[in-house]
């Protein structure tokens, strides 16, 4: 089936353009990957490109699906805005969630959980503002915000010190029995989360990757206990969806614990 594409641009700061991409796709059927099986379908996905990191966001879900960013040394402290704020420059047809107010005054033990962390973009005040769009929020249980996805992404901060990175990740809807914020915001609640780091080692500029494949639940125990290797996440997610494209033995690879938070690393 062909597809139509809508560019929108919108100046920035520094000449940095938003830059706005959608794309008509027309549904697939049959797969045995969660997002494939799940009741979850739409035929409207666009990518929302804010110059720090990029969005694949669902149009009919009125959610993000994926995330993508990358990090070098970090320079930057700006303060984290307090304000949530829809989406500015959905295309018209494309629908944002219809609230910015907490998940938690709708049900208790849900954070408003970033895709990207908000102090991934604390060097530029508009990645930085555009981190706290409602389309980069999300329904995250909060112990799960506040715990083993607050330690992903302390690894992200920690190891940009050593050598340049790119972070990959996204949701996975597969279980409607929890989406108790359609009334109020409308959209579903992810059923997991995910991420990829992909960086080198500097004393041998060899590649290495990480990556975690987490339930949105409470009580998980320790990180490494939800250790994938790219491939393994890929037989969960889909490759098409997932979309890191490293050699195979990089996609092969799975640390049997979470790499260690380098000693003086500043997380701020």
């Amino acid at each position: 089936m062909p597809y139509q594409r809508l560019k929108v641009r919108r100046s920035g700061v520094c000449g940095l353009g938003l830059a706005i991409i959608a794309t008509l796709l027309s549904a697939c059927g049959g797969g045995d990957t969660p997002q494939e099986a799940a009741p979850y379908a739409s035929d409207w996905v666009i990518t929302l490109d804010h110059g720090g990191f990029v969005l694949r966001y669902d149009c009919t879900l009125h959610s993000a699906l994926r995330f993508e960013y990358a990090l070098q040394r970090d320079t930057g402290n700006l303060p984290r805005p307090s304000a949530y704020n829809a989406e500015p420059a959905l295309p018209s047809l494309c629908g944002g969630q219809s609230s910015t107010a907490s998940y938690a005054s709708v049900r208790a033990g849900y954070d408003r959980g970033h895709l990207v962390p908000s102090n991934a973009m604390d060097d530029n005040a508009q990645f930085l503002q555009s981190a706290n769009f409602m389309s980069n929020i999300v329904p995250q249980v909060a112990s799960l915000n506040q715990g083993l996805w607050e330690a992903t992404d302390s690894v992200a901060e920690c190891y940009r010190d050593i050598a340049p990175l790119r972070v990959y990740g996204g949701v996975v809807f597969n279980n409607a029995s929890n989406d108790y914020f359609l009334n109020s915001h409308g959209l579903p609640t992810p059923d997991y989360f995910w991420k990829v780091i992909v960086t080198t080692d500097p004393a041998t500029g060899t590649a290495r990757a990480i990556a975690w494949y987490l339930p949105n639940q409470a009580s998980l125990g320790s990180v490494d206990n939800y250790l994938v290797s790219i491939n393994e996440l890929e037989r969960l997610v889909g490759s098409e969806m997932v979309a890191i494209h490293v050699d195979a033995a990089l996609k092969a690879e799975k640390p049997n614990t979470t790499w260690p938070l380098p000693d003086g690393c500043n997380i701020s």
